[in-house]
């Protein structure tokens, strides 16, 4: 009978570029395949910095695949090796994946096999009540889209730069089509205010750029650095 492979999540930490090698570090000490680092820019006010948990406001985005059942001690390990639940110390949250090639999940058998004898903990997510907003748009609109996803309830973001390499009909990064200079503005958000932002957000999309220009949100499960604020906003 052929073994069942572990479900896999996407863990993506947003820190200060300070920090960039201590978050990649971790990910590498803990064995976690496909550690990615990208460099971005937090979006939010500086008044409103340290409310969000995002410090200075050059960032680095960190992507790393891991086993589901890991997600709560590593949660637990680098929230305390860099302090995440602290204000201004960065976001942490993790996206479900619904397909994988089998050849990542593989890769953690044994590892999952050895973690079984160790104490379990339940592995518990927040029921979606966080989404994660992608904008991808030319280089150059962020602020104005920014400015009214804040008017309709938003904190602040992080924007990395994108750029196509190939043929521009068909070079994407998480689906989306890039031309040759793109932003992606990635906005988390509190599940109950995505559809108010997200339609402010294509008003302006559809006034800017409407041709090169495309929105989405996907679930995020865990969450940690956004603070208490978060949930309950003032207004900005």
């Amino acid at each position: 009978m052929t073994e069942k492979l572990p479900v896999m999540e996407l863990m993506v930490t947003i820190v200060d570029r300070t920090k960039a090698v201590q978050a990649t570090n971790f990910f590498k000490g803990k064995n976690v395949s496909l550690t990615l680092s990208c460099w971005g820019r937090g979006t939010a006010s500086t008044e409103i910095l340290d409310i969000l948990g995002i410090g200075e406001k050059e960032k680095v985005v960190v992507f790393g695949l891991t086993p589901r059942s890991w997600i709560p001690a590593l949660i637990t390990q680098i929230s305390d090796a860099m302090q995440l639940r602290n204000a201004g110390r960065g976001i942490l949250f993790t996206i479900p994946l619904s397909s994988v090639n089998r050849g990542i999940p593989r890769r953690y058998l044994s590892a999952v096999r050895e973690k079984k004898n160790e104490e379990r903990v339940m592995y518990k997510t927040n029921e979606n009540k966080y989404e994660l907003i992608i904008v991808s748009t030319e280089d150059g609109f962020v602020d104005s889209i920014m400015k009214s996803a804040r008017n309709a309830g938003a904190r602040g973001g992080t924007v990395m730069k994108a750029r196509a390499v190939g043929d521009e009909t068909t070079e994407s990064f998480f689906g989306l089509k890039l031309y040759d200079e793109m932003e992606i503005l990635a906005i988390l958000v509190q599940r109950e205010e995505k559809a108010k932002i997200m339609s402010a957000v294509s008003r302006t999309l559809a006034e800017k750029s409407p041709e090169k220009s495309t929105i989405f949100s996907v679930p995020v499960d865990d969450v940690v650095g956004v603070g208490a604020d978060l949930e309950n906003p003032a207004p900005v």
